[in-house]
């Protein structure tokens, strides 16, 4: 185990080295290194947004909460149908967006489309968080996996900083495309390792295990049934749920929390990215809501009742045998890691270099030096992030765990821009310091600084066993529609209608249409993971319209987490194939304006700084000498106006 598993990473990483090279030598234009021209291939898209939700979740962290917790933990693999629904609609209407009114990132089309600075900044706050915390916190995460793997002859961090060079060589030869394709690549592998490590545990058991064993056996926790609705419960950290912490507003507020993976500002951007087609429809069918849910509810669970001692316990019993096998099944959660860190680096610096780079340091750049720029981004990011998870780790690990419930709180903002033209700028800003507000004080950052610097507070992680991210969607949503409803005659409104009557013109769909599939969304996810799936417990098993006790050999609520799973994958292709949602279509007439012209102006802190420090390298100059490096300084900050 010692060599294999470095030796089956060497194998991806050259895997990804030869596709980026392949990429580099299509002699492509510089401008299309940092959005493939907006054309990346439908088939990479369909099959890294499976690997992504799942990867961004944490494979390893779900894998250790359904060996804890069971299947109460494991419904979560139910919601993979829901994040399909939600990714099919938002990210349609974001690539329309950007086709129709020329919007080439998520912070540009908020900006323009709300006219407001302040999303920019949000959106590029998210960004960071998502490069860098979120990052680090995968990547030393897989760090720790090779040390154990390898018994500690690769250490932790010598493990994180190999990972880190290996990862940002193929971004920074191929850019955005290598990137994408060298990740959808792994996503499949991801795939097909999990189904294969399923069926080859199986065979080996020789029939043991689950449903005839029990998955789970920490004391008072029931593996086979969801343990109420709500519970009064203070939150982790002050108080233990009695049964197990996944109640079903816990299943369905973390299901909400997974939307926030689609919503991370590196997701919407490679939704924007792809080239007209399918691929939307195809993905978010047929692979996240059919094969991704799919083995998070068949595969996971009967795959952990058979490795009762870990993983890696289970992989070096298994080394003896079939030692390939024993690396392919280590490889699962690995390859997670590293998927979920190159993507939101990779991501992250390309949108921070056109959102602030490009647009006010350096707006002058040429393309090929927006993509050197790019690539010297992409050292310096993946360098950050290594060296965060090396010297770091708990401050990312902290911070880390506030990203996907910050990102949910973009969900109205992304919602007017897509369906919602009532929702106004003033009421989206007014929601989201709210609801961002609520998720700090719900989770490790803010609890962590006020318990430290003030007071104790009487709530932890997540009290009543609700998610943070949808306690602060919950008010953000309501100070939303108050604040659009007292606005709604703000002049404002007539410039966003502009955009949402180009949509509809181009095929876009209206959010009252399909009235009925609205209806049966609702109600399949009362019942799927809402206050409804309590019923899964003992529907099958001791049904109420009938006294006799059916003897199914498996437990009630996997069978109601498989019906479920089967009825959403209905929802999600009427979604897209009934609705229209799952194709897309090059516009056919030229993109509109949002708003007056914009101005590019350097900011007058940056401007002023910069004047002080040239200032003072003129002021060293002797007497009559030339101007530093070909510049003079300048008062005033450059503008430039765009066409």
């Amino acid at each position: 185990m010692t060599t294999l598993l470095p030796s089956l990473l060497v194998l991806v990483a050259i895997l990804g080295l030869y596709v980026a090279a392949r990429v580099a030598r299509l002699g492509r234009p510089a401008r299309e290194f940092l959005d493939a021209g907006q054309g990346l291939p439908g088939w990479a898209i369909m099959v890294l947004m499976p690997g992504l939700v799942l990867a961004g979740y944490g494979l390893d962290r779900h894998f250790v909460l359904v060996a804890d917790y069971g299947l109460q933990a494991a419904h979560v693999g139910v919601g993979l149908v829901f994040v399909a629904f939600a990714a099919l609609a938002l990210w349609n209407r974001m690539w329309l967006a950007a086709r129709v009114a020329g919007l080439a990132t998520p912070g540009e089309a908020l900006g323009r489309y709300y006219q407001s600075v302040a999303l920019r900044v949000v959106m590029m706050g998210l960004t960071l968080l998502f490069a860098l915390p979120v990052a680090a916190d995968l990547l030393g995460s897989a760090g720790r996996q090779i040390e154990g793997a390898t018994g500690g002859v690769l250490p932790r961090m010598a493990a994180i900083w190999l990972l880190a060079f290996g990862l940002a060589i193929p971004a920074i030869i191929g850019g955005w495309r290598a990137s994408v394709l060298v990740l959808a690549m792994q996503a499949a592998l991801i795939g097909v390792l999990l189904a294969a490590a399923t069926v080859l545990a199986v065979i080996l058991s020789g029939g043991g295990g689950f449903p005839s064993l029990p998955i789970g056996n920490a004391e008072g926790i029931l593996w086979d049934r969801i343990p109420g609705v709500i519970q009064n419960s203070a939150g982790i950290g002050k108080a233990v749920p009695a049964g197990g912490i996944f109640t079903t507003t816990g299943i369905a507020s973390t299901v909400v929390a997974l939307v926030g993976i689609v919503l991370s500002p590196a997701a919407l951007y490679l939704g924007q990215t792809v080239r007209a087609g399918s691929a939307f429809g195809t993905g978010s069918v047929w692979l996240t809501a059919g094969i991704g849910a799919a083995l998070m509810v068949l595969a996971v669970p009967v795959l952990l009742s058979l490795m009762p001692d870990g993983m890696l316990v289970a992989a070096t019993g298994l080394f003896g045998r079939a030692p390939v096998a024993a690396g392919g099944l280590l490889l699962i959660p690995l390859l997670g890691n590293i998927l979920a860190a190159s993507f939101f680096v990779t991501g992250g610096v390309i949108l921070l270099s056109r959102e602030f780079l490009h647009r006010y340091l350096l707006p002058g750049l040429s393309p090929s030096g927006q993509r050197l720029s790019v690539r010297i981004g992409l050292g310096f990011g993946f360098f950050f992030v290594a060296l965060s998870a090396s010297f770091a780790p708990f401050p990312s690990a902290v911070l880390a765990s506030a990203a996907l419930p910050l990102a949910v709180q973009m969900l109205p903002a992304i919602l007017g821009l897509a369906f919602l033209r009532w929702i106004s700028r003033g009421a989206v800003l007014a929601g989201l310091v709210l609801g961002m507000l609520i998720v700090v004080f719900t989770e490790p950052p803010g609890l962590i600084l006020f318990e430290g610097l003030f007071l104790d507070v009487p709530w932890g992680r997540w009290p009543l066993t609700i998610h943070s991210a949808v306690w602060g969607l919950v008010f953000n949503l309501l100070l939303v529609a108050l604040a659009s409803a007292a606005t709604a005659r703000d002049p404002a409104r007539f410039e966003r209608a502009r955009l949402h009557d180009a949509m509809l013109r181009q095929g876009g769909t209206s959010p009252g249409a399909h009235g009925l599939l609205w209806a049966l969304a609702l109600l399949w996810g009362f019942f799927a993971y809402g206050p409804g799936a309590i019923l899964g417990n003992t529907f099958f098993s001791h049904p109420i319209f009938s006294r006799v006790e059916a003897a199914l050999g498996i437990p009630s609520l996997w069978v109601w987490q498989i019906l479920f799973w089967l009825m959403g994958v209905v929802l999600v292709w009427w979604l897209a194939y009934r609705v229209g949602l799952g194709h897309t279509r090059d516009i056919g007439t030229r993109p509109i304006r949002l708003g007056a012209d914009e101005v590019l102006r350097t900011p007058d802190w940056l401007s002023s700084g910069l004047a002080r420090v040239i200032a003072r390298r003129s002021r060293r100059r002797k007497p009559g000498a030339g101007p530093v490096d070909g510049h003079e300084a300048r008062r005033e900050p450059r503008r430039i106006r765009i066409p």
